[in-house]
This record gives structure tokens, C-alpha cells and sequence, in this order.
């Protein structure tokens, strides 16, 4: 017996760090288990439900264009509705409910903001479904996860848990969250232990117990969505030796790229922060009606990017084409999160990357012909490396995009471009994009930051 459990067997109680007595333990990996299938079943009914207003949202479109009235109209005046009506409901009743929500989660487990789950939950779920089912550049991952850790929330006061389990239960309702919308279980353990390893406890338990919440959630996704990766890649070869030096090239290019997007993201969320705390109508009408528009005349524009990568890697750009798409998703994935709707970043980080990864593997064939072998995996190591560089977390972008993807062949070329990218993030003074946003929300909206519970 340890120091730590002869200490909590005298004292009753484990401190910060320590871990529970064996009994305890048990119910606390049990009751994440608990959280991890209500947050898979919350998780995969939100994701059927995206699916499907992207199905209605291409039957309407391909419905107008036989009318004889102008049918770009028609989605401009529903995404401006869709739009201001999600935007309202998130300054109206919660506005920790904005964008991603994973810095959120971040600063619950750091003591620094309120868990709000009776607001967040139908907040998230439903301004959610009108934001990303409207086709802003956003993805269901942010969401997923902060209601993931809102459940987590949600079970521990209702069984009146103390302070150390909740946040374990948070911690897990989070990592079950992100499991749930990529169906990737791993990726949804490595991402709290590494992205939030700040914040989270680490001890044998609550390790066992994001486990058991992530391993839980995906069992509930598949039984209600089916089994398989979320975004398969096939035809993807193992890359020779001789191109690694291209993949370390490739990092260090996205490196940089991710510290422009987040340097260009936190400024527009500021910026438009003030402006949508003034005028929120407006900031939803004016956005949702730009997004309408691009919808009908520039549909590889918007929507999360699942399809765009599909259709980049199946298909043939030109170098021209890759790059004006780059520049204008880039855009709209700002534009769209500086919005103030919920939705996440990870959907359109992996069609930025998806991009950049093609136009990279387009533009090294044609100055040196015949010299690569397998351009898909440029695609599929980009998708990786960008996640790496804005977000901080190298081995959560390795292991996400390798099960998203089951493009196991390309793992040595993954792991080489999201180290580059990394590193050289790194060496520019990139900061985590969810530390950076944690911080705007803390100086933004501080009757969120931590105060006497809520009743």
C-alpha cells in the first residue's frame, strides 16, 4: 500500500492529485462509464441530426435551382434566421454556450469557471443544430465535448459527489464527448490527458475512468450510428523513405499556418465580441446571410469540411484553385466561430489541413515530376499537423486523424509532419488556441468566472 492510499484510508478523503480508495475508485470508473453513454447517445443523436439537416439543406438547394424565382434568396433569408436565432439563444440564456466550448471545460477544471449545465445542455444541443445544421464553417466536435462535460456535471450533483470526483466526471464527460463525435475512442482519452493535462487530476482512477467514459460513448455512438471510422481515406499507400524530408517540409509550412489562424481567429473573436454583445441581432443576420449566399453560389465554402475532404482527395484540383479555396474557407471558419455560434474548430481545421496537405502534394509534382508517390498522404498528414499547431496537442492530432481516417499506412508520415508542425508553432510563440480563448472568455464574460454555486 502507497503513501497516498494509507493517507486516504486514515483521512476518509483523497486531496487534489490523490487517489481514491479502492472502492471508490470502482463506483467513480462506473459512474464515468454512466456519463460516457449518455454523453455517446447525446453525441450520436446531435451528430444524426446534423446529418440530416445536411441532407435537407442539398435536397432544398437542389429544389430551387428548378424554380424560376432567385433561389440564393431563399437560403440567405433561412441561414440569416437559423443564424441570429442560435446566436440570440446563446447570449440570451448562456453565453459560455459560444463557439467550441473545450476552453470552457478547461476552466472548470481549473476553478475558473461556473458549471452552468442547466444552461449549457440545450443551449449547446439545439443553437448547435441551428448553427451547424444552417452550413456555418463550424463542427459538431466543440459542442460535443462541452455537453460531454456538462453530463459529467450534470451526474456528479445529482449524486452529490465531492469536488475531486466531479471533476474527474467532467474530465471524462469531455474526453467521451470528443470520442463520440469522431467515433475515436483513443484520441478522446489522449485528448484530456494531453490537452488538458494542466487542468486534469492524474492519478490511476480518474485515468481508468476517462476509460471507461470514452470506450463507453463510442459503444453507444456505433449502436446508434454504425461501426467504422467517421471519414474513411482509402487508397492511401505507405509513403517511401525517400519523402520523408517533404512531410518535415510540409510541418513546417502548416506550423506556420497555424499560428496565423490562431493569431487571425483570437482577434476576430474579440473584435466580434464586441460588436455581438452591442448588437447581436445584426451579428447573427449579417453572418447568417453571407453564409446563406455562399451556400448557393459557393457551396465548398461552408459546412464543417467531412465532405469537402472526401471530395479533395477522391478528386483533381489545380494548385490556383486549392489556394483561393484555402483562402475563403479560411475566411468563413473565422468568420463563422467569430460569430459567437456554438460549433467547433476540429471539423474545419481537417479541411484547412486537408487542403493545404493536396495543394502541397499538387505543387511538389509539378515542379518535380514523378518525385511523389503518394500525394494522398500529404492530405492526410496536413489534416493531423494543423490540429497539432493550433491547437498544442501533437499526439490527439496523430491518433484522431489516424482513426478517423483508418489510414493506418500513412501513421510514420503523420507523425513526422505534426512533430515539424508542432515544433515550429512552437518556436514562434504559438500558444494553444484553447488557452488563448479561455482567456478572452474570462475578460468577456466574468459573471461566468468562479462564484458562489449556482441555485
Amino acid at each position: 500500500m502507497n503513501r497516498n492510499q494509507r493517507t486516504l484510508l486514515n483521512d476518509g478523503a483523497p486531496s487534489d492529485g490523490e487517489e481514491p480508495t479502492s472502492h471508490r475508485g470502482l463506483s467513480l470508473v462506473l459512474l464515468s462509464g454512466g456519463v460516457g453513454a449518455l454523453a455517446g447517445l447525446v453525441g450520436g443523436v446531435f451528430h444524426h441530426l446534423l446529418e440530416s439537416a445536411g441532407s435537407a439543406r442539398l435536397a432544398l438547394t437542389e429544389f430551387l435551382h428548378t424554380q424560376p424565382f432567385p433561389g440564393w434568396l431563399v437560403t440567405t433569408l433561412i441561414c440569416a434566421l437559423t443564424v441570429t436565432l442560435a446566436i440570440w439563444m446563446v447570449a440570451r440564456f448562456a453565453p459560455e454556450a459560444s463557439g467550441s466550448g473545450i476552453h470552457e471545460v478547461e476552466g472548470i477544471l481549473a476553478d475558473d469557471r461556473l458549471l452552468r449545465w442547466r444552461r449549457v445542455l440545450p443551449v449547446k444541443f439545439f443553437g448547435g443544430l441551428l448553427a451547424i445544421g444552417s452550413g456555418l464553417d463550424l463542427g459538431r466536435e466543440g459542442p460535443t465535448v462541452h455537453m460531454g462535460g456538462a453530463i459529467g456535471g450534470f451526474v456528479a450533483e445529482s449524486l452529490e459527489q465531492p469536488e475531486d470526483c466531479t471533476k474527474t466526471l467532467v474530465a471524462a464527460g469531455a474526453g467521451a464527448g470528443l470520442a463520440a463525435a469522431f467515433n475515436a475512442p483513443l484520441a478522446g482519452i489522449i485528448f484530456v490527458t494531453e490537452e488538458m493535462r494542466s487542468e486534469f487530476k492524474y492519478h490511476f482512477i480518474s485515468l481508468y475512468s476517462v476509460i471507461a467514459a470514452s470506450c463507453m460513448a463510442v459503444v453507444v455512438n456505433d449502436w446508434w450510428l454504425g461501426q467504422g471510422p467517421d471519414l474513411p481515406i482509402r487508397n492511401v499507400p505507405l509513403a517511401p523513405l525517400r519523402e520523408a524530408p517533404l512531410f518535415l517540409v510540409l510541418g513546417v509550412l502548416i506550423g506556420v499556418i497555424g499560428v496565423g489562424f490562431n493569431w487571425v481567429l483570437l482577434r476576430a473573436v474579440r473584435s466580434m465580441g464586441r460588436i455581438r454583445r452591442r448588437h447581436s441581432l445584426m451579428m447573427g443576420v449579417t453572418i447568417g446571410s453571407i453564409s446563406g449566399a455562399l451556400l448557393w453560389f459557393l457551396p465548398e465554402a461552408m459546412g464543417g469540411g467531412e465532405t469537402l475532404v472526401e471530395t479533395l482527395v477522391a478528386e483533381k484540383w489545380t494548385v490556383v484553385l486549392l489556394l483561393g479555396l484555402f483562402a475563403v474557407r479560411f475566411v468563413t471558419t473565422v468568420g463563422s466561430y467569430g460569430s459567437g455560434a456554438p460549433g467547433g474548430i476540429f471539423a474545419p481545421l481537417l479541411g484547412l489541413g486537408t487542403i493545404a496537405g493536396v495543394a502541397f502534394g499538387s505543387a511538389v509534382t509539378l515542379v518535380f515530376p514523378g518525385i511523389v508517390s503518394t500525394p494522398g498522404a500529404f492530405a492526410v498528414a496536413a489534416m493531423g499537423a494543423l490540429f497539432a499547431a493550433t491547437v498544442g496537442a501533437p499526439l490527439t492530432g496523430i491518433i484522431l486523424v489516424v482513426e478517423l481516417t483508418n489510414a493506418h499506412s500513412a501513421l510514420l508520415t503523420i507523425i513526422l509532419t505534426c512533430l515539424s508542425a508542432s515544433l515550429t508553432a512552437k518556436s514562434l510563440g504559438g500558444t494553444p488556441i484553447y488557452t488563448q480563448l479561455l482567456q478572452v472568455a474570462l475578460s468577456s464574460s466574468p459573471e461566468i468566472s468562479k462564484s458562489p454555486k449556482e441555485t
